[in-house]
């Protein structure tokens, strides 16, 4: 097997951090617990959680793989979260809630993706590279006083507000009492 042309890191960066479990071989192969194949598809289900994190951030993870610094980065993170999952694969304590339980690496990988992609955020910007959806795409400002001010209030392919403000307000109350239940008459 090979790894996907969209993938971070490879078998080789990995096995710096997991020498100890190659049992005397010279590199992960069809032998060795896990398998070169095992470890391959560890680097590209980190790859691929990675890539979402960017597409989800508007990043194209092509302009990311692109970028030589920008792909170091992703290398350094998806080599962590492969190491991650080699270590899985040897025996261990127990799966439990505590803290350091193996359990943590299974749950914690989309959360550290965005976490990470986020903290990298303004690096990839500074670094060139463009996002093509910004979380502030599609806002516009709507908060005018008055639907009548308004500039598409009777444009039906837009959305408009299910309610107007102020819609339910007595024209002629401008003063309440103490006990706010009966008004006085403006009149």
């Amino acid at each position: 097997m090979t790894l996907r042309a969209d993938s971070y890191s490879t078998a080789a960066e990995v096995t710096a951090f997991v020498r100890h479990l190659l049992d005397g071989q010279a590199s992960f192969n069809s032998t060795t617990r896990p398998t070169l194949t095992e470890l391959e598809k560890f680097i590209d289900r980190a790859s691929g959680v990675l890539n979402n994190a960017l597409l989800g951030a508007g990043f194209s993870p092509s302009a990311v793989i692109a970028n030589s610094t920008a792909k170091l980065a992703c290398d350094d993170w998806v080599t962590m979260r492969a190491a991650d999952y080699t270590e899985l694969t040897q025996r261990g304590t127990g799966y439990s809630e505590a803290d350091g339980s193996r359990i943590a690496a299974f749950r914690s990988l989309y959360k550290q993706a965005s976490e990470f992609i986020k903290e990298l955020r303004p690096g990839l910007v500074e670094a060139g590279i463009t996002q093509s959806g910004r979380l502030s795409d599609g806002l516009q400002f709507t908060g005018l006083d008055a639907v009548s001010d308004r500039l598409d209030p009777d444009d039906s392919s837009l959305e408009q507000p299910i309610f107007t403000r102020r819609q339910f307000d007595e024209p002629k109350a401008s003063r309440f009492n103490s006990s706010n239940t009966n008004y006085q008459d403006n009149d």
